[in-house]
């Protein structure tokens, strides 16, 4: 017969065991949820870096208030879009749709339409269909990026788009007072930037369209804009802030955010709308500017 010292170390064995199970059993929880949330948060990060990041279309409304503004040019609408690198048709609906609503007065195209896949003649129709629904009352302008081939160049010219190639472009609106449009084709290391701003007066209020943004450096001193616009860079397509930034293409390694002001020149850098090196998107969503124009008082 067991005695009584015996039993109770037989039931603290049980007890202790109990209690081992139990920590176990927790400890396996826990590993589990862990698994669990990592999944979900891994397969949401993925989500979001290649579908929200990529297709949820942002635009950025600026107010450009100048002097040097025309009065007639008081109130006018802008739009800047660009690094389309066509692919998804549904995105660009979404930035024909917000072009369209917001009735612009000039459309400015900084550069890269398609991607480095061919066209096929579907895609093509679909494209043009597109680009047509867009008008302007003041024109639609347009500057070639490194991807635009000629049949990029042929489609901008189907839908409408005057392609400033180190030209530049007087723009009335009802009265006899211009402003001047600038574009820049920077392409070529050797760019005449005074063919380019021909007849350029700094009492003239200044737009310059170029697409690799690093080639302001070129001509801002000699030619001090009141506006420019650029793009190229994808603001890098992975920005993570005081850690990552992608943005190392060339002539997009020292402008890397998305505006910058010189004096009396604002400077606005699109992210563009499709994907060129990695195909994902983080804090760099795609979008387009849209800008107010106002003269001042």
């Amino acid at each position: 017969m067991n005695s009584r010292i015996e039993l109770n170390k037989d039931k603290q064995k049980d007890i202790d065991r109990e209690k081992h199970t139990e920590k176990v059993k927790k400890i396996v929880k826990r590993i589990v949820i862990s698994i669990i949330i990592v999944f979900f948060l891994v397969f949401f990060t993925f989500l979001y870096i290649t579908r929200i990041g990529t297709t949820s279309l942002i635009v950025n409304e600026e107010p450009i208030v100048n002097n040097k503004l025309p009065e007639s040019f008081s109130g006018i609408k802008v739009i800047q879009f660009g690094d389309l690198h066509y692919s998804d048709n549904n995105l660009l609906k979404d930035v024909i749709k917000s072009i369209k609503i917001r009735k612009p007065d000039l459309i400015l195209f900084t550069g890269d339409l398609l991607s480095d896949e061919d066209l096929t003649p579907d895609d093509r129709k679909k494209l043009v269909k597109e680009l047509k629904k867009i008008d302007a009352t003041l024109g639609k302008y347009a500057v070639l990026g490194e991807s635009d081939n000629d049949e990029a160049i042929s489609i901008l010219v189907d839908c409408g788009f005057t392609i400033l190639d180190n030209t530049n472009e007087l723009i009335y609106n009802e009265s006899n007072e211009p402003i001047m449009l600038v574009g820049l084709n920077t392409n070529s290391d050797t760019i005449n930037y005074d063919g380019a701003f021909t007849n350029y007066n700094e009492n003239i209020y200044t737009i310059a369209i170029f697409h690799k943004p690093d080639y302001i450096d070129n001509f801002i001193k000699t030619y001090p804009v009141d506006l420019a616009l650029a793009g190229h860079s994808h603001l890098g397509e992975i920005r993570i802030p005081y850690l990552l930034n992608f943005a190392s293409k060339d002539y997009a390694s020292k402008y890397i955010n998305s505006y910058y002001e010189f004096d009396s020149t604002k400077f606005y850098i699109t992210s563009g709308i499709g994907t060129d090196i990695y195909d994902v998107r983080i804090n760099a969503r795609p979008s387009i500017n849209f800008f107010r124009f106002r003269k001042t008082i």
